[in-house]
């Protein structure tokens, strides 16, 4: 396939993987400066976020993201993208390292804020790619700007979850603001909030284009705090006085996890942690600066610490809100070896609201977990029953997308990304309401120049995907267990195998890419029953992945 010359000057961006017709994930931007003004030559580059999509379009692949041939390259080879700018840490923004690294890519110096780049490690030691093959990471603070690929890239703290950034990307040609994944709430109680006057600032100096996120722009609600949050889980709690409660969140929900610490506080119980998502995320962030115990005012125990204490007397918070298998409340709901107990005086919140994809296993879950006598309390049944709103989506409403259009006010185009063809939509008839122009781009791969004279697509370049195939045939080992846990609350090693797809995920174009011979491989009973050469991660991360 040709590619599109990107000579001229200005700034070049390009969606490789995010505006996916079969849904959102696998986030993959690419960014070219051309300029004059750079010592070293005009054209430089760099990617914005590398992340996975599960929920696969082609049947079979635990996931999916965007192919980094003719993108990355390999080991002493030159070329290639001068860095890789992380805006969070959310599986589906930087969840891809773990895989192009075991398929031999070198992967460029990584910019992120430090809880980010913590959790990208966790990502690659949980994969069990070995340290020498780790790239470099270069910490980014609030408000820092460094020259990267000829361009002043500058961090602006948004509020989404802890080390959530947008990048204000500027030449001396063009500039373009990335949101990244976004919302505004001063009230989330982790990390610099996102500062309007900020945004405005950015705005009154000049931007020509901004690339948004659009996943909730078509939710017209007003949007709801994390404190209004906090106070209703405050009232649920007091409400099941006398009774065990346990909460289920997403293991990246640390936000969450402070809203009920206070709701702990606040009715004299204490604050227990399980779930091994959560509480490595957990453990990452107390390291990383972020000190959740400070923000929920109480500790965080572990089961052990809380054994001697009555039932009733703690708040369990676990993994699970979306049904995960092998989550906290998962195992709970079929009461597994070592599983957290429920007794038929138990309450149940599950603070996180249905999606589709998980509708049926979370209505599953509730189910077992209601017959075997708890009371479960669901984000529905939460507004329902009066207590108001338990959880917000963690992505601007329309009520976010025009306070950022307005703050931004750019001068050429925004382009809507994160979200299906609905969203894209929404976002952009959001950014038309306030004066800016659009450019919709419901697929991947169109490239958009903008320069003094314009912002315009200059040409399309359909990118592929590898889909990531867990193998079955293959003997899995347990990696150690945590002291206090047994080996039941770990995931199984998963061992991938790698296509390339078509942009749509839906045709293999081709089988069995070969990966790096440097990971420590599993005992297999039939080496011939294996065609395609796998890496073996020898700890397990799915549900940490997928709770996000």
């Amino acid at each position: 396939m040709a590619s599109i010359e990107r000579d001229q000057p200005g700034i070049y961006w390009q969606s490789l993987m995010g505006n996916n017709g079969d849904g959102i994930g696998g986030n993959c931007h690419r960014y070219d400066v051309v300029t004059g003004a750079r010592p070293d030559g005009q054209h430089g580059w760099f990617l914005v976020d590398y992340g996975v999509k599960f929920g696969a379009g082609r049947k079979g692949y635990a996931a999916e993201f965007a192919s980094p041939e003719g993108l990355l390259v390999h080991p002493g080879e030159g070329g290639g993208p001068e860095a890789l700018l992380l805006t969070h840490a959310h599986e589906d923004h930087l969840g891809a390292v773990r895989h192009l690294l075991p398929l031999g890519y070198r992967c460029p110096p990584v910019y992120a804020r430090a809880f980010t780049a913590a959790m990208l490690n966790k990502s690659l030691a949980d994969a069990g790619v070995e340290k020498n093959r780790w790239p470099e990471i270069r910490i980014a603070r609030t408000g820092e700007t460094v020259e990267i690929a000829g361009a002043r890239v500058s961090f602006v703290a948004m509020d989404h979850m802890p080390g959530a950034t947008a990048l204000h990307i500027a030449s001396d040609q063009a500039s373009v603001f990335h949101t990244g994944d976004y919302r505004f709430d001063a009230t989330l109680p982790l990390g610099p909030r996102a500062d309007p006057a900020v945004l405005r600032a950015i705005g009154q100096a000049g931007l020509d284009m901004v690339v948004s996120d659009s996943t909730a722009a078509p939710v017209t609600d007003a949007p709801v705090t994390e404190a209004e949050i906090a106070h209703a889980l405050e009232r649920i709690v007091a409400d099941n006085a006398g009774r065990p409660v346990i909460a289920g969140i997403l293991g990246s929900q640390l936000d969450r996890l402070v809203s009920l610490g206070r709701a702990a506080k606040a009715n004299d119980r204490a604050l227990v942690l399980s779930g091994r998502s959560l509480v490595a995320n957990a453990a990452v962030a107390q390291a990383g600066g972020i000190d959740i115990e400070a923000a929920a005012g109480t500790p965080l125990l572990t089961p052990r610490q809380a054994a001697e204490l009555p039932a009733e007397k703690v708040l369990v918070v676990t993994t699970g809100a979306f049904a995960q298998p092998n989550s906290g409340l998962g195992r709970a709901s079929r009461n597994q070896p070592g599983a957290l107990s429920i007794t038929p005086d138990t309450t149940v919140v599950i603070a996180q609201r249905e999606i589709p994809p998980v509708r049926e296993a979370q209505a599953a879950m509730v189910a077992r977990l209601e017959a075997r006598g708890a009371t479960v309390v669901t984000a529905e049944r939460a507004v329902a029953a009066g207590y108001g709103p338990i959880h917000q989506s963690g992505h601007a409403v329309e009520r976010d997308c025009r306070l950022l259009y307005t703050l931004l006010r750019p001068r050429m185009l925004a382009a809507p990304v994160h979200g299906n063809a609905a969203q894209i939509t929404a976002n952009g008839r959001l950014a038309r309401s306030v004066g800016v122009p659009v450019l919709a781009l419901d697929r991947n791969g169109a490239v958009v120049r903008v320069a003094p004279d314009g912002a315009r697509v200059i040409g399309v370049q359909p990118p592929e995907r590898i889909g990531a195939r867990e193998r079955t045939d293959v003997v899995r080992q347990l990696p150690k267990a945590s002291p206090g846990q047994g080996r039941d609350s770990h995931f199984p090693v998963p061992v991938f195998s790698y296509d390339r797809l078509d942009d749509a995920g839906a045709v293999v174009l081709r089988s069995g890419l070969e990966t790096a011979q440097g990971a420590t491989r599993p005992k297999r009973p039939d080496a011939s029953a294996a065609p395609r050469v796998a890496v073996h991660h020898t700890a397990a991360g799915r549900e940490g992945s997928r709770s996000r």
